[in-house]
């Protein structure tokens, strides 16, 4: 069974209410973002399984640090982080 959390966050989609379990999973949720993250995971794991070279893995360490730059100051744009 699992645990309830104490302080739960919820998404509104018209008369569907969605618990969510953390401010990713709020984001993705909120903006429907669902089939994005899939395909983006989709590729990544596509490209990481092809990887061969160092300067292959610097050159997606780059990628993924700038990606995750920008979803830090998209969450502090919108106010949840």
């Amino acid at each position: 069974m699992k645990a309830k959390t104490k302080n739960p966050l919820y998404v509104i989609k018209g008369k569907d209410v969605q618990e969510v379990t953390d401010v990713f999973d709020l984001v993705i949720k909120k903006f429907n973002l669902e089939p994005v993250i899939q395909v983006m995971q989709n590729l990544l794991k596509l490209i990481l399984d092809n990887m061969k070279t160092y300067p292959a893995f610097i050159a997606m360490k780059e990628f993924l640090d700038d990606l995750i730059a920008k979803y830090v100051f998209l969450l502090k744009k919108l106010g949840i982080a």
